[in-house]
C-alpha cells in the first residue's frame, strides 16, 4: 500500500499527496489523511494479467471509478464489462465486484465511495458565488 503524505492543513482544507502518479503502484485511501466526512477516495494500479484478490460489495457505499489508464474488466455480478481509460463505473452497494488488468501495461484507477442515496445538494444546487 502507498503512504498518502499530507502537505497542509488548516480549519476547513487540508492537502495531501500520493507522489508522482506516473510511478505509483497498489492502492492508497485519503480518507483518515484528509479527514473526509462524506466520501473515499482511493488511487489503485492492477499490473498486467492481475486482479483484485477477492470479489466483495458493500453495506451502504457506492462506488465510482474513474479510469485513468490501461484496459480492464470489471466484473460485476458476475457479467464482465470492458474498461480502458476515460471510463467511469458506477456500482451500487450490493453488487459483487472485482476488477482485472487485461492490457500490456498497469490499470491505473480513481475510486470514489459514499453512501448511497445520500447526495442531497451537489455542484449549482450546492454552491453559493461570492461577490
Amino acid at each position: 500500500m502507498n503512504k498518502v503524505e499530507l502537505q497542509k492543513s488548516a480549519v476547513g482544507y487540508s492537502v495531501a499527496t500520493v507522489g508522482n502518479l506516473a510511478s505509483f503502484e497498489g492502492k492508497a485511501f485519503v480518507k483518515d489523511v484528509l479527514g473526509t466526512t462524506s466520501i473515499e477516495l482511493s488511487f489503485g494500479t492492477l499490473a498486467p494479467g492481475t486482479s483484485v484478490p477477492f470479489f466483495h460489495h458493500h453495506k451502504q457505499n457506492e462506488e465510482v471509478y474513474v479510469v485513468l489508464s490501461g484496459t480492464g474488466v470489471f466484473i460485476l455480478d458476475g457479467e464482465e464489462v470492458p474498461v480502458s481509460s476515460g471510463s467511469i463505473v458506477r456500482i451500487a452497494p450490493e453488487v459483487s465486484r472485482n476488477t482485472k488488468c487485461t492490457g500490456d501495461k498497469p490499470l491505473e484507477y480513481i475510486c470514489i465511495q459514499g453512501k448511497a442515496n445520500s447526495l442531497e445538494q451537489y455542484t449549482m444546487t450546492d454552491g453559493v458565488v461570492e461577490e
